[in-house]
């Protein structure tokens, strides 16, 4: 039986605009919301290698301000080493958590300003990146060209240079804000082409579409040499699917050339990524290789805001460590780099879906765009352009409350 007041309703918030504007709809005071919309938004966070001590005092701080911190055994025991932490409040409590923090030895100070970087970079509606991308009405979509014998998904479609620019001008009539052209196929088990021949693939198609492209061109490459002869013939942004680890070269072409770097996580190489692959938690593996990917980029010059994240669906990953990735691509928005996903017709939704043949996997990956672009994911890589232009508009429509232009 229903009440007569009505029944109790859950409420999701995603972020402070919403806290805010549910509030002025129940005719809350302008002062009212300023107080309590950090109320409003829960927010955990995971820290790993921490100081015993540290994780002490941490959990009691947080506790004193109604929030909550679980720790491993060792932390109350007092038995020294490292503890990890679940610490989970309000941002209104994260606000009166991190000032404590700065003054508290064995680390704290660091920690708070790291803390306080996560929270704000997680909940930031746009990631700072390179001038050439525009971000800011996310998802966008980047259309894939492969200009392979062998890709798994269209080896052989787009061998002609006619044929390829034709589908390049048809994904960008279809909505396509980005291509990524490949000419290597990066596919399970595959040993590539040496760079002589990607660069013959590849140069005819990058010089015919010309450097006055309407679209920033990507080009999906490990090789230095190919990067370098693809961004001077009108490529502008680089897909680097080994984040930097298989050509030392790499570095300084990006570099030199300021321009857009695609770091992606894979296990191995696409020759052995399938060869059983294991993590202890993928999430936090795949977190852990991004840190130190990033800091290895930073160091070695490369500007920040030129780098972007791609988990790697499907690279060294068994189904339920695509699963797993999917479904926690909103905690690497804590990293402050726009996030790609690349889940068009793999081999996972295949076996999700009862679907061998790749191109019958649209639906499959229709959903991953929506369920990316519902978690902050900036950009979604996609053989089928149109459809998932459309699934995006929708999306942007829902989040926003009103019809997209």
């Amino acid at each position: 039986m229903i009440p007569a007041t009505g029944m109790p309703q859950v409420v999701a918030l995603h972020d402070l605009n919403e806290a805010r504007a549910l509030m002025r709809h129940m005719g809350v005071s302008e002062g009212g919301v300023d107080i309590m919309d950090k109320k409003g938004l829960f927010r955990v966070l995971r820290l790993t290698g921490l100081d015993t001590r540290a994780a002490s005092i941490l959990k009691q701080e947080m506790l004193s301000r109604g929030g909550e911190v679980a720790t491993s055994r060792r932390v109350y025991e007092l038995r020294g080493g490292e503890a990890e932490c679940l610490v989970m409040g309000t941002l209104s409590q994260f606000d009166r958590l991190l000032p404590k923090l700065r003054s508290q030895p064995f680390g704290l100070r660091l920690l708070a300003e790291s803390m306080a970087g996560a929270l704000q970079q997680y909940d930031a509606p746009r990631r700072v990146s390179h001038p050439l991308l525009d971000l800011s009405e996310p998802p966008v979509v980047m259309g894939i060209l492969n200009v392979t014998p062998d890709s798994f998904s269209d080896g052989g479609d787009f061998l002609e240079v006619a044929s390829a620019v034709e589908r390049v001008h048809q994904m960008v009539e279809e909505g396509a804000q980005l291509v990524d052209v490949g000419a290597d196929s990066s596919r399970p088990w595959s040993e590539g082409v040496g760079a002589e021949e990607e660069t013959r693939r590849l140069l005819p198609v990058l010089e015919a579409l010309g450097p006055g492209f309407p679209v920033p061109l990507c080009v999906d490459t490990r090789r230095a040499p190919v990067a370098a002869a693809a961004l001077e013939a009108g490529a502008s942004i680089v897909n680097d699917i080994s984040a930097l680890r298989a050509d030392p070269q790499m570095v300084a072409v990006v570099r030199d050339a300021g321009c857009p770097l695609i770091l992606m996580h894979m296990l191995g190489t696409p020759a052995t990524m399938q060869d059983n692959p294991v993590y202890e938690d993928v999430v936090e593996d795949v977190y852990s290789f991004f840190l130190e990917r990033l800091s290895f980029a930073v160091d070695e010059g490369i500007t920040e805001a030129n780098l972007l994240l791609d988990p790697g669906i499907g690279f060294g990953k068994l189904l339920e460590h695509n699963l797993q990735l999917l479904r926690h691509l909103g905690s690497f928005r804590s990293l402050g780099r726009p996030l790609v996903l690349g889940a068009s017709r793999k081999a996972f939704l295949g076996r999700l879906l009862d679907q061998p043949e790749p191109k019958g996997r649209l639906a499959g990956t229709v959903a991953t765009t929506v369920m990316a672009g519902m978690q902050g994911v900036d950009i979604v890589r996609v053989h089928d352009v149109r459809e998932n232009v459309e699934a995006a508009r929708v999306l942007r429509a829902v989040v926003s409350g009103s019809p997209q232009e």
